[in-house]
């Protein structure tokens, strides 16, 4: 009788072991928006002078949705935001995400109710990211 105990408890600890506890999916209303406009600073972490590009293509939304609903990650207090996303929403809503794509602090990051959050992310995003932002343009002032 011991013998069929002892390996069913120690598959059980494993699998409860390998469970992951960390947060995801903390923005899944990103997937229902429409459009994107994202944005690059001119020099890290100083939103007053960047450039712009705005997305409507689905595809772009849904790449940048995957990684932003990915699993959370700890924050690195030495990473820089590069830019700012807005994704817009039903009925005027507007949802906010920041990234960094200098190789030690890949991630996107956001606000959900009073706590920020760091999420990986891919080398994908990163290189389409750094796609868009070839296409960025500085807003027009008059």
């Amino acid at each position: 009788m011991k013998k069929k105990i002892f390996p069913g408890f120690v598959f059980f600890a494993f699998v409860i072991g390998c469970k992951s506890n960390s947060k995801r999916n903390l923005q899944p209303e990103i997937a229902t928006t429409d459009s994107a406009v994202v944005m690059y600073y001119r020099a890290p972490g100083n939103p007053r002078f960047f450039s712009m590009v705005k997305v409507y293509e689905k595809e772009i939304i849904s790449k940048l949705n995957d990684d932003i609903n990915g699993s959370v990650i700890p924050p690195k207090d030495t990473c820089t935001t590069q830019g700012k996303i807005y994704f817009y929403g039903e009925h005027g809503a507007v949802y906010v995400a920041y990234f960094s794509r200098l190789k030690d602090c890949m991630s996107i990051s956001f606000i959900k109710t009073g706590e920020k959050y760091f999420t990986k992310m891919s080398e994908t995003t990163k290189d389409l990211l750094d796609e868009l932002q070839k296409n960025a343009k500085e807003p027009i002032t008059q």
